[in-house]
């Protein structure tokens, strides 16, 4: 995926409170893309939904070690995903669910029932796509 706009790369940072969603840490901080690119990338720019702001470490992680945490918070979301605004993402600094959008750099914050309810209706209630 090709890099975010500035405008919404640090739309992101700040929507997630200038801290990493796993670790809590101020910086640095990176936009962690939610989608995989894929081979040989994609020229889509993301969007406000694509991204979470994530510590350089942690970022690194969600690709490693972490990817199962990553995908059952909404850090990363599954390939088949088409619309990562339908994956709430768990924030473990504020220790919150939320949801998000493209439309600007915002959140609101759900239930944790509210979120595995979200997830259940896009994963199925096998988990298919984690």
């Amino acid at each position: 995926m090709a890099d975010p706009t500035p405008k919404v790369r640090r739309g992101v940072i700040e929507r997630d409170g200038e801290a990493c969603v796993s670790c809590g840490a101020q910086g640095p901080l990176t936009f962690q893309h939610r989608r995989a690119s894929g081979m040989g990338g994609n020229p889509t720019r993301p969007g406000f939904a694509d991204g979470l702001a994530a510590c350089a470490i942690c970022n690194m992680r969600f690709e490693g070690d972490l990817q199962t945490l990553a995908l059952l918070n909404g850090w990363k979301v599954p390939r088949g995903v088409k619309d990562p605004a339908r994956v709430p993402y768990y924030h473990a600094a504020t220790d919150r669910w939320y949801v998000i959008t493209d439309e600007g750099p915002w959140r609101a914050e759900i239930p944790r029932e509210v979120a595995v309810a979200m997830k259940l209706a896009v994963y199925g209630p096998d988990g298919s796509y984690i």
